[in-house]
């Protein structure tokens, strides 16, 4: 059992007994797993679904980690016992990207020459149209001797990694952050676990930084969306993040980001490639809103959207907040 590549322990493993295609109803059997991420399961012959939960307190806020067995369904024949029952945890807010197992990408992180601890090292889809901002599909961070595995599943992706100078794994580089660059395509078939190598991280050069900071991480180019965030009371919305989401929904992370609005609730918002996005805003980045917390929505349309050509510059757009209580 692991969640960012690290052993998932106190996870709960959920046995569902099959039913058709889906796990319906309570589970049959609920287990926790050990500090080395290990569990057993005493179950009667039979045919079960396995998925497995983690709630974990990281970066000031609680996340939500869930994966299920990549084999399901589990068949547990009499007298037998079931090994390798191995399930990759991911976070909730990765858009429900789920790692197969066997699959992924290892390798060490260096600076200078030395390994870093604590590097997070990211995966973009090869055709996000970026490897900056919050649409990665997947994260781990590096041991001590820099060293990593990065669980994912068959297809291509870009690998890169930052030292960001904060123990959250979003938002922009700090002053004293590294980068890892442009970053590798990697391209995987399932049950492959490629090695990469080294990445060497480098101190951005703060022009470029600053400009991606007042970005939300990302380059200015493509497409940007431009606007203010106003109060209910119509006031300036300061303090306010605006997040474009390829999900009506607009649950789990965001395609892509703003900065924190100013004293004058102006946003830009920088959309690595054109389509269709949903857009809300908020005064935290992620997890679950809070009392005070400032929550709205894009309102302009009934469903909250606005699409954007390749390149196109759109302006004007106000998104209203109210306080939450």
């Amino acid at each position: 059992m692991t969640a960012a590549g690290a052993p998932a322990g106190g996870a709960e493993i959920q046995f569902f007994v099959k039913a058709g295609a889906e796990r319906t109803g309570t589970p049959f059997s609920v287990k926790v797993a050990g500090s080395d991420g290990a569990f057993r399961a005493e179950l009667p012959p039979g045919s079960y679904h396995v998925v497995a939960r983690k709630t974990a307190r990281e970066g000031g806020r609680d996340r939500v980690y869930k994966g299920e067995f990549s084999r399901n369904p589990l068949i547990v024949g009499a007298g037998k016992t079931a090994t390798g029952v191995d399930i990759a945890l991911a976070e909730m807010s990765s858009s429900g990207f789920t790692p197969r197992e066997g699959t992924g990408v290892v390798g060490i992180v260096l600076s200078g020459g030395k390994p870093v601890r604590e590097a997070t090292v990211y995966a973009y889809s090869a055709d996000a149209g970026t490897v900056r901002g919050p649409s990665y599909v997947a994260f781990a961070r590096t041991d001590g001797r820099g060293r990593y595995m990065l669980p994912l599943r068959e297809g291509s992706f870009v690998i890169v990694a930052r030292r960001k100078g904060n123990e959250n794994e979003t938002g922009a580089i700090r002053p004293e952050g590294e980068s890892g660059g442009e970053g590798e395509r990697v391209d995987l078939s399932a049950g492959k676990m490629k090695e990469i190598g080294a990445i060497a991280l480098h101190h951005p050069k703060e022009g470029k930084r600053r400009i991606r900071v007042e970005a939300g991480g990302q380059e200015v180019q493509g497409s940007m969306l431009l606007g203010r965030v106003v109060r209910n009371d119509g006031s300036a919305g300061a303090g306010v993040y605006v997040m474009a989401y390829a999900d009506q929904r607009m649950i789990g992370r965001p395609f892509a980001i703003s900065g924190r609005t100013g004293a004058d609730g102006v946003f830009l918002l920088v959309l690595p490639k054109p389509g269709k996005y949903y857009l809300g805003a908020r005064s935290e980045r992620g997890g679950p809103v809070s009392p005070g917390e400032w929550v709205g929505t894009f309102d302009a349309a009934p469903d909250h959207s606005v699409e954007v050509a390749r390149g196109e510059r759109k302006e004007g757009l106000n998104i209203r907040v109210a306080e939450k209580w």
